[in-house]
């Protein structure tokens, strides 16, 4: 049900010696901390338990999975977050949680709507161009054997493409292992980033 409940025990008492007692449905504190985007409150339930003496306190979510799941989960060591399906912080019954990375957590957060993705604003104008392999793309000939430039592919990803040959036989011919592939001759050309 998402609530904790003291143990029945004998604690040591001034005038009777020893008491009994009776275990309790503990009340829980509630830390709100404000959405950025939404200004929504995120809610987290917390409980604190004493042992000889020692407060703990504990988040409400993760002892609930601990005490019915898994008693073995690391949280920091594993990077795993119980987390609530439906969003409702206070509702901490078993049903409602679940175990998940942190990559799943921060994708719920964009699916939810309560936080944009840094990429939706950012300027990536000035960022390098070295994703898909851009920076080292080289632009490649194809000629016939006797020379006349049939061809240029801004790279051997499209040459292949475009012609229907592998890829590593134009790279062999293009680099001078073989003297043609497939009947043409291939060289590299020059790429317009090295010229800027």
């Amino acid at each position: 049900m998402g609530r904790v409940k003291s143990v029945d025990r004998v604690v040591l008492h001034r005038r009777l010696g020893e008491q009994f007692v009776e275990g309790r449905i503990l009340s829980q504190s509630i830390a709100r901390n404000r959405n950025i985007k939404t200004g929504e409150p995120m809610i987290d339930l917390r409980v604190s338990l004493s042992k000889d003496g020692e407060q703990y306190y504990f988040n409400v979510r993760r002892l609930i999975y601990q005490t019915f799941v898994n008693k073995r989960i690391n949280y920091e060591k594993d990077g795993l977050y119980v987390i609530n399906k439906n969003g409702d912080g206070f509702n901490n019954r078993l049903s409602n949680l679940q175990l998940a990375t942190k990559s799943e957590k921060q994708q719920r957060v964009f699916t939810r709507g309560r936080q944009d993705s840094y990429l939706k604003y950012a300027d990536r104008s000035a960022w390098p161009k070295t994703y898909g392999g851009y920076a080292n793309r080289k632009p490649v000939k194809q000629y016939t054997l006797q020379g006349k430039l049939l061809r240029t592919y801004s790279s051997v990803r499209e040459a292949a493409r475009k012609t229907g040959f592998d890829e590593k036989g134009i790279i062999g011919a293009a680099k001078g292992m073989y003297r043609q592939w497939r009947g043409f001759k291939w060289t590299y050309g020059v790429s317009r980033r090295r010229n800027k």
